[in-house]
């Protein structure tokens, strides 16, 4: 029995579905059946079901999403970076041009919703305010693989998640937002988990250390010295977070269509190559 089965049976016989979108359920069900194929195996039917509602609910919203759908071109771009490259100015950009949702600091409140702990809640956001809460929460993982105490997270009563719960919630909540069509989604695993997503691109932003050490010491207003620790240390927890989520190596070109230098390129040109590649992507 496939995990799309139930999918596919309340697809069907949604009449309301139906009724507005007939001719799209044939283009669900090829999403369903690829997704299928891609996601891990521990992944049940259940999330399944929550695709196709999700993807009701879209279409009922929506009416452009019925035409992406027909075209076969829901676009999604992730974009994965190291800290002091300006990358996530890379992302914003580009969502900005795209007219996309930008999706970051909501994957790990949608994570925390789907384990059933409080959520993580950011204020004002940006990389670099990130960057002390990065730091711990990769240091979970190095402090023990088997269980996240997401209380040291959130400031409640202590928690414990497996790690392959946790695993399990993000692989559902970046598919989630994939699905939800038209979507810039920043870091948090997305390139691996949606290696092999329909009309998707995987890009990449870096700079040599020495300038990302330049800027990230003057963003955030430290020394060149503290920053050069700071940043070491979160390229290795950025190595080990991507080597466990998905046994992938991040810095090996194999996750990612594009790479881009950003201290050979302005955040504007960075912003126009990403778009070129993926006007080629979703047409191929």
């Amino acid at each position: 029995m496939s995990r799309v089965d139930d999918a596919l049976d309340i697809l069907y016989e949604d009449e309301e579905l139906a009724l507005c979108c007939e001719d799209v359920l044939p283009a669900i069900e090829k999403l369903l059946y690829r997704l299928d194929i891609i996601l891990p195996e521990r992944i049940g039917e259940d999330f399944f079901v929550e695709i196709v509602d999700k993807i009701r609910m879209n279409l009922m919203e929506d009416p452009k999403y019925r035409d992406k759908l027909l075209e076969g071109k829901m676009g999604v771009i992730t974009v994965t970076y190291e800290l002091g490259s300006l990358g996530l100015e890379v992302a914003k950009s580009v969502a900005e041009k795209l007219g996309y949702k930008l999706v970051y600091t909501e994957i790990l409140s949608e994570v925390a919703q789907r384990l059933g702990v409080p959520e993580w809640k950011i204020e004002e956001f940006d990389e670099f305010k990130y960057v002390p809460s990065k730091l711990s929460f990769f240091d979970l993982f190095q402090l023990d693989k088997n269980l996240i105490d997401f209380g040291a997270i959130f400031g409640e009563k202590k928690k414990e998640i497996s790690f392959e719960e946790f695993r399990e919630a993000l692989t559902k909540a970046v598919t989630a937002f994939a699905v939800s069509n038209n979507v810039v989604i920043v870091g948090h695993g997305a390139a691996c988990i949606l290696q092999e997503y329909p009309n998707s691109l995987h890009v990449k932003v870096e700079a040599p250390f020495a300038d990302r050490v330049k800027t990230f010491a003057d963003k955030a207003g430290i020394s060149l010295e503290q920053a050069e620790k700071q940043l070491k240390k979160v390229d290795e927890k950025e190595r080990e977070f991507y080597r466990d989520i998905c046994d992938e190596d991040i810095s090996k070109i194999d996750l990612f269509h594009l790479k881009l230098n950003t201290s050979k390129l302005s955040v504007e040109n960075a912003t126009e190559l990403v778009l070129k590649a993926f006007n080629l992507v979703v047409e191929e």
